[in-house]
């Protein structure tokens, strides 16, 4: 019950209570009653009390701190302290949350911000919990150590995908202390395994939980957000509203296994090599679907791009122009399936030959392209049979729509942060967790309120991934103001 209903029932029974002793019903109550009455009913909720940005921010600092220190390496994940971590902190604001552990040391996290709008759909806010692995040697400071340095905090998953984590769940915090009501309920979840494929994480939330987001109309997610080049003040939203799919392959080939001082003439190595060879060399037809053309066109009226970029259809069909175009390697990926060896296993010994060698593919494919389309090109490629291919991960490409109640919210918010930046629905050209809600039929946008340098983006799987504590800052003030916009009564 919220706070104006409480208060108009308090004042029912008061006047009910007058109103017995004067022998009258409330409805025959006259001159001062009726006066107090509709007083009564026009009584207001109290003003939300003003957020101090600059406390929040701090907080939200330490908390970042102290998630990057819980090693959520996947493999193997181990997700679990990190979900009871985020859980205490929304308990400790009287906000519930539960956890889950689909498999021993994997974790789920969600909590619920109750709004009083009793048919709105619920907005969900997705973030994961686990990491890539990170090589010390390679930092300028231990990677989880969640070091805290000129206004930076380092660490693996500072951006991918603590941090947005920490967004999420410092602006239902500022909203709920400051006494602010929405018209809808904001839940947030955190799962694990994403960078693994989301199986054990989302896909078993999705399958197991369904109650949990009964409600949901809405995900935002990681996959796009504020962009902006160099030395360019200019600035757009990049709202994910569709992405590629893995098709992750294993080739293995077989051979006669030896002594490697008398080798035959072919191994499984060789053939192999020869294989991924032909497979690297090969280059898929060039394809641009609606969002990336959108995402350049825009790129190019904000002077980002080259004048090619305001059609790139039909610039992609000079020849010399598609060459320079496709030697940048994100718009190579835009606009064509990819094909990257990535694992190779073969014998452990340099000088035994083994019977078998492996190696697996990443391949990302464009929405609308064909998994078995893909696997039939690789077969042909081998052309070898003693080489087996097997699919390791693959999911159906499925997209949200380009209009929506919410992509309306963040235009509005763009009009008011961000003078007026530009809203445009992209391609991830990485997967997210995001399918698995879009399977369900809920509209799901990978976009997080952060702006973030491209030397920050290197650092998302690389080496010395950090975020600036401003922009930690200036994320949640954007996203408290989202909440309210999206909310709103």
């Amino acid at each position: 019950m919220n706070l104006i209903r409480r208060r108009h029932l308090r004042w029912t029974i008061l006047l009910c209570a007058v109103a017995a002793a004067a022998g009258a019903s409330p409805a025959a109550a006259s001159g001062p009653q009726r006066r107090v009455e509709r007083e009564a009913v026009a009584v207001k909720a109290p003003q939300p009390k003003p957020i101090d940005y600059d406390k929040i921010t701090q907080e939200a600092t330490d908390l970042l701190s102290k998630y990057i220190q819980i090693n959520t390496t996947n493999p193997p994940g181990n997700e679990l302290d990190a979900a009871k971590f985020l859980k205490d902190k929304f308990l400790a604001d009287g906000i519930p949350a539960t956890t889950w552990e689909p498999l021993p040391g994997r974790g789920i996290v969600a909590a619920r911000l109750h709004g009083i709008g009793k048919h709105r759909k619920a907005l969900l806010l997705l973030s994961h919990m686990d990491v890539v692995p990170a090589d010390p040697k390679d930092w300028k400071v231990p990677p989880f150590s969640g070091e805290v340095k000129d206004g930076v905090i380092w660490g693996r998953g500072a951006i991918d995908d603590k941090g947005p984590a920490v967004v999420f769940l410092m602006s239902m915090l500022a909203i709920k202390r400051a006494g602010i009501l929405l018209d809808r309920d904001i839940v947030f979840v955190a799962t694990g395994d994403e960078e693994e494929g989301g199986r054990n994480g989302a896909g078993w939330f999705v399958e197991h939980q369904p109650s949990v987001f009964s409600d949901v109309g809405y995900v935002l997610n990681e996959g796009g957000g504020i962009r902006s080049e160099p030395n360019d003040h200019k600035t757009y939203y990049s709202v994910s509203v569709t992405e590629k799919t893995p098709l992750w392959v294993r080739i293995t080939a077989s051979g006669p296994s030896g002594h490697a001082s008398a080798p035959p003439a072919e191994t499984a190595v060789t053939k192999l090599v020869a294989a991924l060879q032909r497979i690297v060399e090969y280059r898929s037809p060039i394809r641009i679907i609606g969002p990336v053309e959108d995402e350049y066109h825009a790129k190019a009226e904000l002077s980002h791009g080259p004048k090619q970029w305001l059609d790139l259809i039909s610039s992609l069909k000079d020849p010399a122009y598609l060459k320079q175009f496709v030697s940048e390697p994100q718009q190579n990926a835009d606009v064509r399936d990819t094909i990257t060896p990535t694992v190779l296993q073969a014998s452990n010994k340099t000088n035994v030959i083994s019977a078998t060698a492996s190696a697996e593919l990443d391949c990302r494919l464009l929405p609308g392209s064909d998994p078995k389309a893909m696997l039939h090109t690789i077969n042909k490629l081998i052309d070898n049979k003693d080489l087996k291919t097997e699919v390791i991960l693959n999911f159906p490409p499925v997209s949200s729509p380009q209009k929506s109640e919410l992509m309306s919210a963040l235009q509005t918010l763009a009009r008011h942060l961000d003078k007026g930046a530009p809203v445009v629905p992209t391609m991830s050209i990485g997967f997210t967790d995001s399918h698995y809600f879009r399977q369900k039929d809920i509209t799901a946008y990978g976009f997080v309120p952060i702006q973030i340098t491209p030397e920050e983006a290197r650092g998302i799987h690389g080496a010395n991934e950090r975020i600036s504590v401003e922009e930690l800052g200036a994320g949640i003030r954007r996203m408290v103001d989202l909440l309210k916009i999206f909310g709103g009564r």
